[in-house]
């Protein structure tokens, strides 16, 4: 394919990855997509990780930041997207890792005048693992807005949009920094293909249900902060559609 929208910036967050950082890097090297740019942000690990990349990802597209401390994920990501200088960001966890067609495929919707592009994922625990899908093409701001589609956020690639967007440090910033692309965009082009592997670690904050609807609350009082209405009325769909999630993949 002709390059149409030139280099995609990847932005890559690292905390203490030393046992998956090389497999997410790896799968950005064996992309079909070849014009990018990594920005690996090492957030003052406190294991081998730094040392770890240093030795092997030497590929000239690869920038290595480094924190002078400990930001959290959310400014970490900020560091790498004030560093990129590209039009076009995708995300991907150091702990996750993509299919081999996953830039190509947004890059291709990309050019054809879409914004915001996600996909299809795959899920994997230490005790399960499934598909993650979404049978439309579209996911429109409502219908992420109500939690109707779960967005892995190493699927996410966009176009800046005119007015910057970076992460505030609040409980679902994920959500927070989607749902400011939405605002700007109003849709997402879903690639009905599973093109990442999320990983979920035992000790992840999303797996503490209660904290993460505190969060999730909120985070809707933040959004619809003079109309309470509708931070109760989201509030119930992301129940009801986090108990429907939950019993389609128990």
């Amino acid at each position: 394919m002709n390059n149409q929208i030139g280099t995609v910036g990847i932005i890559i967050p690292m905390y203490n990855a030393h046992s998956t950082v090389l497999r997410a890097v790896q799968s950005v090297l064996d992309q079909t997509w070849t014009d990018w740019r990594i920005y690996l942000i090492n957030d003052k690990s406190t294991d081998d990780s730094l040392a770890l990349v240093q030795e092997h990802c030497r590929d000239p597209r690869i920038t290595l930041l480094n924190n002078e401390v400990n930001l959290g994920a959310a400014e970490t990501r900020n560091v790498g997207l004030r560093a990129a200088k590209e039009e076009f960001i995708a995300f991907l966890d150091s702990d996750d890792e993509w299919q081999r067609d996953k830039l190509m495929l947004q890059v291709q919707a990309l050019a054809a005048g879409d914004d915001l592009v996600i996909s299809h994922y795959g899920y994997n625990s230490r005790t399960k693992s499934y598909s993650v899908t979404y049978n439309k093409p579209w996911l429109m701001k409502d219908s992420f807005v109500k939690k109707q589609f779960r967005i892995c956020f190493s699927s996410v690639c966009y176009r800046r949009p005119a007015r910057s967007i970076y992460f505030q440090k609040k409980g679902h910033e994920d959500f927070l920094f989607l749902y400011e692309l939405f605002e700007q965009y109003r849709q997402a082009r879903v690639i009905n293909k599973e093109l990442v592997v999320y990983y979920e670690l035992g000790d992840s904050l999303s797996r503490n249900k209660n904290k993460a609807a505190k969060w999730h609350l909120d985070l809707l009082r933040f959004i619809y902060k003079n109309n309470p209405l509708k931070v109760y009325y989201y509030y119930v769909w992301y129940m009801v559609n986090g108990v429907l999630f939950a019993l389609k993949h128990r």
